[in-house]
């Protein structure tokens, strides 16, 4: 199945409405430039020779390096990546390039499907089939998330042993949050907050 959706905190791509977006915000992209990273992203991880960029962005019609050399300095200016210190997209000299980032969903047509196993695409399930007994925690975080919104200034330390969830449990709520914003989850929010409190 064709991948229309890849998420890469704080990016997401959808490659079926040509959007490239910085949370909420969108950043336009000429239509080839785009091309290169959709490709880039759907091979993440993987060498992409030069050639193979060349041939699937301008199939059938030849061009210059310098069209592809420019396509990825677009890319990352969108992204804001430094190619001396690269935190999206790697030269590998006289190759081509890799997509270094880690893609922690896609989505596939209308479904969403969970790649890597960090995390789903932003939704409000957990980024792991494991996440379990942190639902107190996980709405704290929430109630505190809500009065920072309110302009009460806090410090929050997330501390434990190793290997407990820390990660996973931050992972959930930056998703959580993301995805309430994108799609407006605030009455769920309420919903899990209230059926928390409830003895």
């Amino acid at each position: 199945m064709k991948i229309e959706r890849y998420v890469f905190p704080p990016f997401t791509v959808d490659t079926r409405e040509g959007n490239l977006r910085r949370d909420a915000q969108d950043i336009v992209l000429r239509a080839k430039t785009f091309a290169v990273l959709s490709h880039l992203l759907d091979r993440a991880g993987q060498l992409v020779s030069k050639d193979e960029l060349l041939e699937q962005v301008w199939a059938g019609t030849y061009v210059a390096e310098g069209a592809l050399t420019v396509c990825i300095t677009e890319i990352r200016k969108a992204l804001g990546d430094d190619p001396k210190q690269p935190r999206f997209i790697a030269t590998v000299p006289k190759r081509g390039y890799r997509f270094i980032a880690k893609v922690v969903s896609r989505e596939e047509n209308t479904q969403r499907a969970q790649v890597e196993l960090l995390s789903p695409a932003p939704s409000t399930q957990h980024p792991t089939p494991n996440f379990v007994g942190r639902e107190a925690e996980l709405a704290q975080l929430h109630s505190l998330f809500a009065k920072a919104r309110d302009g009460q200034r806090q410090l929050v330390f997330v501390t434990g042993e190793p290997g407990i969830g820390k990660t996973t449990l931050v992972e959930t709520f930056l998703f959580e949050v993301r995805s309430r914003e994108e799609f407006g989850g605030e009455e769920e929010e309420e919903r899990q907050n209230s059926k928390l409190s409830t003895p």
